[in-house]
């Protein structure tokens, strides 16, 4: 084998429910997953060493600031297959060149670090010829991060614990989307600790089951007025102008959710219209990056090209 390409998919959580902190410092979550179809593909060759790199098709995205060492998600994800074999740290150990292409917003709040993990995950045990089941994966993305089993698994899901466990929510329907990037990007923990700040007798997180029914028989009017994200309160009490873009879009009529911990806002349509709402929204916020997708899309997956 001397290359594997796998793409991995962005995340919209359409629904995003969070409890109070538990006795881990993990935050109990009931969510609903939607993987776009806007992918980071990871390639990898074989090399004598393990290294990483990243590169942006179009300049659009500052890989710069991206760490390559052992910080990143994706190296971890590498390192663990490797401890899972007891192969770490040999000198039996392969190693690979991973090469990912960006397209997904960095701090976005549509998991782009985890979309790089679970495609890593899938293209080294190809690589490497690991012989890890779908489940096997699965349950080594659990320990990498709570979006990285996700991004595995794409479509539309219903997430619980962390996120990590995850049942296919079937839905028939296709999804337009249009998505608000900024730059100035909102640090995930520094979200959570506001909404602790906010809530501080939080108990269990509400239920997405309205959502999920909505999805699965409803029409997209219905899915729209079930969409709910328990981290919007906090993520604009640290930047007030997702506020203002929040109240404008819906005062338009328009079905807009925060993507995750923000700070991307993620706007709902029917396919037919997404490029006419993608037009309208760039012109009246001409400082904001605006990406369309569509969704459900599939998770991390090998790629023949």
């Amino acid at each position: 084998m001397q290359r594997v390409l796998v793409s991995a998919p962005a995340k919209v959580n359409l629904g995003l429910r969070v409890g109070g902190p538990r006795p881990d410092g993990f935050h109990p979550l009931d969510t609903v997953f939607e993987a776009l179809d806007i992918f980071d593909d990871v390639e990898v060759t074989p090399a004598d060493e393990l290294s990483l790199e990243f590169t942006s098709p179009d300049r659009s995205i500052d890989v710069a600031e991206l760490p390559v060492d052992g910080s990143n998600l994706a190296m971890r994800a590498a390192h663990e297959l490797l401890r899972r074999r007891g192969l770490l740290g040999s000198a039996d150990a392969p190693g690979a060149r991973i090469k990912i292409t960006k397209r997904i917003p960095i701090a976005g709040g549509m998991a782009g670090g985890s979309a790089d993990a679970a495609g890593t995950l899938v293209a080294l045990n190809k690589l490497w010829d690991l012989g890890f089941s779908d489940h096997d994966l699965e349950h080594i993305a659990a320990d990498l991060g709570s979006d990285v089993p996700f991004a595995l698994k794409g479509s539309i899901a219903h997430g619980q614990g962390r996120g990590e466990h995850l049942h296919e929510v079937p839905v028939m329907a296709i999804h337009g989307w249009v998505l608000l990037t900024r730059s100035d990007g909102l640090s995930t923990p520094e979200v959570f600790r506001e909404f602790d700040r906010l809530n501080p007798d939080a108990g269990e997180p509400a239920s997405t089951v309205e959502l999920r029914e909505a999805l699965s028989s409803g029409t997209l009017a219905d899915v729209a007025a079930a969409m709910v994200n328990d981290l919007e309160q906090p993520a604009v009490s640290l930047n007030p102008e997702l506020g203002h873009v929040l109240v404008q879009v819906r005062a338009d009529g328009h079905a807009a959710i925060l993507s995750g911990s923000g700070p991307t806002v993620a706007v709902l349509t029917e396919p037919a219209t997404l490029r006419a709402l993608a037009a309208e929204l760039a012109a009246r916020y001409p400082d904001t990056q605006v990406i369309t997708a569509y969704g459900p899309a599939p998770g991390a997956h090998i790629r023949e090209d």
